[in-house]
């Protein structure tokens, strides 16, 4: 058994070539170059390389969310460039489009472009999603490059375009509205003004804070990660036509989001990172402050938090520190290896990785490739599987994946038809804002599935319920009834923030001192 390790992980050194830039062989017979948009949130970076790429009459918007991605393919559309839309979720090809919006996932590395936009390059560090960008910088085929990015992410980007040799040039952006970190104690909700953002870190508190205020009779938009992308899009137009007051949101809303907000509250200064509950980063508290002060529409933006002002300040100030790593992921070619899919994985996550580079965690790969290892012996297949888009946290999903996994490996379709939830069942869970949400994620992983794996019978089906569900969310939300957090025991309304889940008095009961 150790001599077979130790074999393979000889192959597999041996397979990966002494500078990353060479898993890219087709960039590296171009002369590429790149014009590097440097600067904060709210600078302009994203409107001057979309107007390049419009020029240049040809090419690509890659994004790192599928809302920024569909907001511009919506743009290009309605100003006369044709424009498709590819996510993982969804394909919109026009006719005659020059031009793509996608999720920066879906970049083919083969495919020649006139001109590239790199959205939110920062994320090339990022220990998650971070492969994507390192792809992108190092492999996207295209003449004009423009890559957006923080102050942070510069010596970095530089150094791997060195590294490919090609060439580039900076230009850098300032904020166009002053940022002011308010000196004020902020109360929830007395001192809550339209115009602003209320920025939380889970599902639960979204609805919990905007309950609360519409309680108070404040008009809420909501945006968090499980909302449609086309609902997320219609929140945020209502806010920003001035229909809803104000906008309660987790940090999906620092990625890019274009929204007329005055001013951005922290009613909370940790998050759940997917692993630990920890403080944000500076950079974070940056980038999510830095959407206040829309320009044109505010001369100024305020930033203010519920608790730990001084932190805040103190992140605006404080000097970013550079970005050190670039992630790679894992590379496909490695698939060619002679060995089980698993034990390649394995090795992979344990293989030293150059200077400079770090590797994405595979923590999520290995998990699930240990749960199909053994329906087939086609690493290409197995691979195929494990890149399914789904939430592999849920249980529910996880074991569907699981059954569609096995019906593919024995050359049989899941029964995706029978999956799809009936126009009947989305009208009797219509009211049910979790329900719908749950059947949602079901197409976005039926979807994904049938894309993987060629079954295009049944897509057009399953986008026509995601359409409906979207709907039946949509007019949900706009009723500006969500419920609030409630005592688990008796039902009582708790303030969003409240440290337990059971009411004072419940907590007495069972504690016997009633």
């Amino acid at each position: 058994r150790k001599k077979k390790k130790v074999k393979l992980e000889y192959k597999l050194l041996s397979a990966i070539p002494d500078n990353y830039i060479d898993f890219f062989p087709d960039a590296r017979k171009m002369h590429r170059r790149f014009v590097l948009h440097i600067g904060p949130t709210n600078s302009g970076k994203t409107y001057e390389a979309i107007q390049a790429l419009k020029e240049d009459g040809d090419g690509i918007y890659l994004a790192p969310l599928r809302l920024l991605a569909y907001e511009k393919f919506e743009q290009m559309n309605t100003e006369g460039y044709p424009c498709s839309l590819v996510t993982g979720e969804e394909r919109y090809l026009m006719d005659r489009a020059c031009y793509q919006a996608s999720t920066i996932e879906m970049l083919n590395l083969k495919k020649h472009y006139s001109c590239a936009v790199i959205d939110e390059a920062q994320m090339v560090a990022d220990d998650e999603r971070g492969g994507s960008w390192t792809s992108a910088i190092l492999g996207v085929c295209a003449n004009e490059i423009h890559v957006c990015m923080a102050q942070n992410a510069e010596q970095l980007i530089i150094r791997m375009i060195e590294e490919c040799g090609d060439t580039y040039e900076i230009v850098r952006h300032e904020r166009k509205t002053p940022l002011i970190c308010e000196k004020e104690k902020f109360y929830l909700p007395d001192n809550v003004m339209p115009g602003d953002a209320l920025i939380v870190f889970s599902k639960k508190n979204v609805h919990a804070v905007a309950s609360e205020l519409q309680g108070k009779g404040y008009k809420c938009s909501v945006i968090y990660g499980a909302l449609p992308y086309d609902v997320r899009h219609e929140q945020a137009r209502l806010f920003a036509e001035g229909i809803n007051d104000v906008v309660v949101a987790t940090d999906a809303i620092g990625m890019g989001l274009n929204l007329p907000i005055r001013r951005v509250c922290f009613l909370e200064m940790a998050k759940f990172d997917g692993k630990d509950v920890r403080d944000l980063t500076s950079e974070e508290i940056k980038q999510i402050a830095g959407r206040a002060g829309r320009f044109g529409i505010y001369d100024e933006g305020y930033v203010t938090s519920l608790l730990l002002r001084s932190r805040v300040q103190e992140a605006l100030e404080e000097p970013s520190e550079p970005l050190v790593f670039a992630t790679v992921g894992f590379p496909e070619s490695l698939l060619a290896l002679n060995a089980p899919l698993l034990d390649i994985l394995r090795r992979w996550s344990q293989v030293n990785m150059n200077v400079g580079y770090k590797r994405a965690d595979t923590e999520r790969m290995i998990k699930l490739c240990k749960e199909i290892r053994d329906i087939s012996e086609n690493k290409t297949f197995l691979y195929d599987c494990l890149t399914v888009t789904f939430d592999e946290g849920n249980p529910w999903l996880f074991r569907v994946w699981k059954e569609m996994c096995r019906f593919e490996a024995e050359e049989e379709c899941y029964p995706v038809g029978k999956r799809i939830p009936s126009e009947h069942f989305i009208k009797r869970i219509r009211e049910d804002l979790d329900d719908l949400e749950q059947q949602f994620k079901l197409c976005d992983l039926l979807y994904s599935y049938c894309d993987k794996f060629d079954h295009d019978e049944f897509v057009e089906e399953i986008i026509r319920r995601k359409n409906m569900i979207s709907d039946e969310i949509i007019r949900v939300l706009a009723k500006q009834r969500l419920k609030p957090r409630t005592c688990k025991y008796c039902g009582k309304v708790i303030p969003w923030n409240y440290r337990y889940g059971v009411c004072e008095r419940c907590y007495k009961k069972i504690r016997g001192f009633e």
